[in-house]
């Protein structure tokens, strides 16, 4: 039988070589780095692990949470990272991990692995002879935990479905699996000279003012200023964060389109001397490009005659993947297409940087009961991923009575804190 051993402080070279372990199921959530954002949001971390025959098998980040009286309890983002194939591992870190939370005076710990409930389609259905996890979810209810009802929105501490791109083959195969609206956009947004540049922390201001845009138009709560930028000064040092911006410069576009009615102009004139069929097709197919360039290019004078940033991104690089954490785009200028032109980047760099895959953090699991979040779904929808649906959230309870009690107010207690500060980020916006 082997020999398990709980370590109460696990370094993050160790934790990292562990996540890169075939098998293995690992988050940036679960990281030291995350740990420390999370310390700054009235957590305490705690990265534990266990070594099995003197090698280790498994961490965690664990988030103790203060309650009145001396309670606690714990959330550990993404659960476990180790094999959940291995049971007696799983049985072995469950019974520490609730040994370490009890001395915590802990009601209940909280998990919410990283792993399929099972494969489904584009529309949500499980897929036959599919990958298959209700097993783990039986036996997890076994070891004693509590399987909570399945939430299809984002009512959970992480989204329960999303869309994973494979960005482990070339570029062009990952294209591939775009649809054609997506391609169509792509190039129209090419067209417009709609540009991705690097940002840095002193742009953090301005990637708010979009965030905060996006937070209105589909009723999520953003953080303030002053979250961002400590957030991105951590995980910086880790090397885990790029922000990046999607510009239009009005003035080029404006000469760009103005040079292109001249050339138009001639291109008319020279077929509409002809009298063939072909060539007056061709002339009216022209006069139709000259109306489109004359409304694009009368509306655009209407507007501001400067660069404009339209679209920012934060992007999330840990261990061999690729996350699009944090996003906003300005929708008065969406016909330039620059939040498609930013994804599609996104997936570019997660090529080119050898991630397995580009999460996009996060969908609905059914469309129509938040008509708001359907249109963010259907974005994600186009770029060929993998429809994702996760096992959900699982409380190991400590104290039941306490516990019955807490869940019950926690709720209460987050929904007026999201309230008061969504009021703040508004009123800082």
């Amino acid at each position: 039988m082997s020999k398990y051993e709980f370590v109460e402080e696990v370094k993050e070279d160790e934790a990292y070589e562990l996540m890169m372990t075939p098998g293995v199921k690992s988050h940036f959530l679960g990281s030291e780095a995350w740990g420390r954002v999370s310390a700054n949001r009235n957590w305490t971390p705690y990265r534990v692990g266990v070594r099995k025959d003197g090698k280790l098998a498994a961490t965690a980040l664990l988030l103790k949470k203060n309650l009145i009286k001396g309670y606690t309890y714990f959330y550990i983002p993404r659960g476990f990272i180790m094999d959940y194939s291995d049971r007696e591992l799983l049985r072995e870190v469950t019974k520490m991990v609730d040994a370490f939370c009890r001395r915590h005076k802990s009601l209940y710990f909280k998990i919410d692995p990283d792993i399929k409930l099972f494969d489904i389609d584009a529309d949500g259905n499980p897929v036959p002879g599919g990958e298959d996890n209700t097993d783990l979810v039986t036996d997890l209810v076994k070891m004693g935990y509590t399987h909570k009802p399945l939430n299809y929105l984002f009512e959970g501490q992480q989204p329960r479905f999303t869309f994973r791109i494979p960005t482990d083959s070339d570029i062009d195969t990952v294209k591939g699996r775009y649809e054609k609206i997506v391609k169509r956009r792509l190039k129209q947004a090419a067209a417009d000279g709609v540009e991705i540049v690097e940002g840095t922390r002193d742009d953090i201001p301005e990637f708010v003012r979009l965030m905060t845009m996006t937070e209105k138009r589909q009723g999520f709560y953003a953080h303030d200023t002053s979250y961002y930028q400590y957030f991105y000064d951590i995980m910086d040092e880790y090397g885990m964060v790029d922000l990046y911006f999607a510009k239009i410069d009005i003035p080029k576009l404006v000469l760009q389109l103005e040079d292109e009615l001249k050339e138009l102009a001639e291109e008319k004139e020279k077929f509409a001397s002809q009298t063939s069929k072909k060539a007056a097709g061709k002339v009216k197919t022209i006069e139709e490009k000259i109306k489109a360039d004359e409304r694009q290019l009368a509306s655009l004078k209407e507007g501001p005659q400067e660069v404009l940033t339209t679209s920012a991104q934060l992007l999330m690089t840990y261990a061999g993947k690729v996350w699009t954490l944090y996003a906003g785009n300005d929708m008065d200028y969406g016909k330039f297409y620059s939040n498609y032109a930013m994804f599609g980047f996104c997936i570019e760099e997660a090529v080119r940087r050898g991630a397995v895959f580009l999460d996009a953090f996060g969908t609905v699991g059914k469309t129509g009961l938040d008509p708001a979040l359907d249109g963010l779904h259907e974005f994600k929808k186009r770029w060929g991923g993998e429809y994702t649906e996760f096992i959900g959230e699982f409380d190991f309870i400590q104290n039941k009575l306490m516990y019955f009690f807490y869940s019950k107010l926690i709720p209460i207690y987050h929904k007026r804190v999201n309230k008061k500060l969504r009021k703040k980020v508004q009123e800082d916006a």
